[in-house]
């Protein structure tokens, strides 16, 4: 359950002239860069090519399984997996740019290629929302969605302790590979009729039509992905179902590691506001403080992932499309140094991966504290803003 009172409260990043100054020189220099190499900040070559990959990739493994091609069981749990895997490559490289408006200038294309997120299962509408409240209070008990589970982990120190958090290190990647399949089964109707409220977004209405795309998309997922196989395909329906299933584990597995290492790690800081709901930094020091990159310098990672191991740009800047992100970081990085502040990031996955264990380890203790700030809060005295 959230923290009611700080869910209650207007929260709001409070900065100082130093801060500000840290920001706006960043800022002035991304914008450089854009302006100095002539280019826009949303999708480029690059960025249409992985997207056309990414449609023939899934229509080309659809194909191999609807048409009867796989029908032994090894061939067609592989291709099924493979699809999984597709899927999400289509999120992180064209559904996640395209929810930030990122992909393109054009409000529509960004509006269009964003319902690939109901393509592969979810539902784009309330992605935005829930992907907003995330982006907007990173690591804030109470508001970003991302640490609510109900009780099933402690991804921060001010979440109640339950016995069953003693083993959350263990149980983790378990649960994890089964974040897909509840996703596309559970989550978004639950988000859609039994909450009324996401993170600092109160008593919500949904619009009419945004109930109907749920139901349309679902239906035709489930209809493309199990209901045709098992009408069309020779392979008995166990074996199917079993592939279905399949398809979400593993795949289920990378998708939430390789986004919870970024902000869930040993390392991280968990600031909580104020009793006037003030957060003792601005927005930009606070992702720096509560983000991590990894294989940042793994440029075949990168374009897998869709640039979501660089992810302290991606906070920063939302509407800047992924490609861009290896060139801008560099810049952050140098404006870090300058004003003493600190950039996170791990070289690896694998000691992402270490970070983010030892991090579930130590609060699995009832008694474990995690820093609010780090050094970056007292780069000068701050005022409200």
């Amino acid at each position: 359950m959230f923290n009611k009172m700080t869910s209650d409260k207007r929260v709001r990043f409070k900065s100082s002239p130093r801060k500000s100054e840290f920001f706006l020189t960043l800022r002035k220099r991304v914008d450089a860069y854009f302006e100095d190499n002539n280019i826009t900040p949303y999708a480029n070559t690059e960025m249409v090519i992985k997207t056309i990959v990414a449609i023939v990739s899934w229509v080309a493994t659809y194909a191999l399984i609807i048409t009867d091609t796989v029908s032994e069981p090894i061939p067609l749990i592989l291709t099924f997996l493979a699809l999984g895997f597709i899927n999400i490559f289509i999120a992180f490289n064209i559904m996640h740019d395209a929810t930030h408006d990122a992909y393109s200038s054009k409000q529509w294309i960004n509006d269009l290629l964003g319902y690939s997120m109901n393509f592969v299962g979810g539902n784009q509408y309330l992605f935005r929302r829930m992907h907003g409240a995330h982006h907007g209070y990173v690591n804030i008990h109470g508001i970003d969605v991302t640490l609510e589970t109900h009780g099933m982990f402690r991804f921060t120190p001010a979440e109640p302790w339950l016995p069953k958090h003693k083993y959350q290190h263990i149980y983790t990647p378990i649960l994890y590979s089964l974040a897909m399949i509840h996703w596309v089964t559970f989550k978004d109707f639950k988000w859609f009729f039994m909450e009324a409220n996401i993170g600092n977004q109160k008593k919500l209405n949904h619009p009419l039509r945004e109930y109907v795309i749920l139901i349309v998309s679902k239906l035709f997922y489930f209809g493309a992905l199990l209901a045709l196989p098992l009408y069309l395909l020779s392979a008995p329906a166990w074996l199917i179902i079993l592939a279905f299933i399949n398809m979400h584990l593993l795949p289920s597995l990378v998708f939430a590691l390789i986004f919870q290492v970024t902000h869930v790690y040993d390392g991280t800081h968990y600031p909580l506001p104020d009793d006037k709901g003030n957060i003792e930094n601005n927005y930009a020091l606070h992702v720096l403080e509560t983000t991590a990159d990894f294989a940042r310098q793994s440029k075949i990672g990168s374009w897998l992932m869709g640039g979501i191991n660089i992810h302290v740009v991606h906070h920063i800047f939302p509407r800047v499309c992924h490609v861009h992100y290896p060139a801008i970081t560099k810049i952050l990085i140098e404006v870090a140094e300058e004003y003493g502040v600190e950039y996170q990031e791990n070289e690896t996955f694998t000691e992402a991966l270490v970070k983010h264990m030892s991090m579930l380890k130590h609060l699995s203790k009832p008694d474990a504290t995690v820093p609010q700030y780090g050094p970056s809060q007292y780069l000068d005295q701050p005022v409200s803003v």
